[in-house]
């Protein structure tokens, strides 16, 4: 029974040294009409997006979400990123995040994004 063990785990061994089991092929999802699971929901083409310590011009900024956490306090979702009251990035600051809309500042001037209906869109 032993020498059953040991020549099976011998054989097993080699196998799997020699790539029997483990294919060198990238995985690749397939679909099949479904979410890819892999692809994040939120910021899922935020490489397409410039990055927010990058913002020179509150016309790069999307506002995509605003939730509320514990104790009433909110977070804004921007170009992906998470951000909150007193957040500065670079050239941005989050002054406030309210019920709908973002009071932020880029380069020292003060801009309003509102959240709508469809998606986030920025008024100036």
């Amino acid at each position: 029974m032993r020498r059953t063990i040991c020549i099976a785990v011998v054989l097993l061994s080699a196998w799997f040294s020699s790539g029997g089991a483990i294919s060198e092929e990238p995985f690749k999802y397939q679909s099949k009409g479904r979410r890819d699971p892999f692809v994040p929901l939120v910021g899922q083409h935020a490489a397409s997006r410039a990055r927010l310590q990058d913002i020179s011009s509150a016309n790069e900024l999307v506002l995509e979400g605003i939730a509320s956490g514990a104790g009433g306090k909110k977070i804004a979702i921007i170009n992906g990123e998470v951000l909150k009251e007193g957040d500065t990035i670079g050239n941005l600051e989050i002054k406030k995040v309210a019920e709908g809309t973002v009071v932020l500042s880029v380069s020292g001037k003060d801009y309003t994004l509102t959240l709508e209906e469809g998606g986030g869109k920025s008024d100036r």
